[in-house]
């Protein structure tokens, strides 16, 4: 395994791991501490995959998916929503 994949995967761990602490500190976070770490979960299971067509898909459509996140933010802020 290459070391950015590894790298991508410790870090998925050591998220998860925060995320519970917090969780369990803080009960009404729970749910959405609990989703997270899933989501960082599957995140690095794919990375682990060996599968470079299925990885690159992903992760393209992650990103743009995080683009327009960002855009849609951007948006909403200046529309005076947020």
């Amino acid at each position: 395994m290459s070391l950015i994949k590894n790298a991508v995967v410790a870090g998925a761990v050591v998220y998860g791991v925060i995320l519970l602490i917090e969780a369990a500190r803080h009960p009404s976070f729970a749910l959405t501490a609990i989703a997270t770490a899933l989501i960082l979960a599957a995140v690095g299971v794919l990375f682990g995959s060996k599968d470079e067509h299925r990885l690159k898909t992903t992760e393209m459509a992650l990103l743009w998916a995080t683009v327009s996140l960002f855009l849609l933010y951007g948006l909403l802020k200046v529309g005076g929503v947020l």
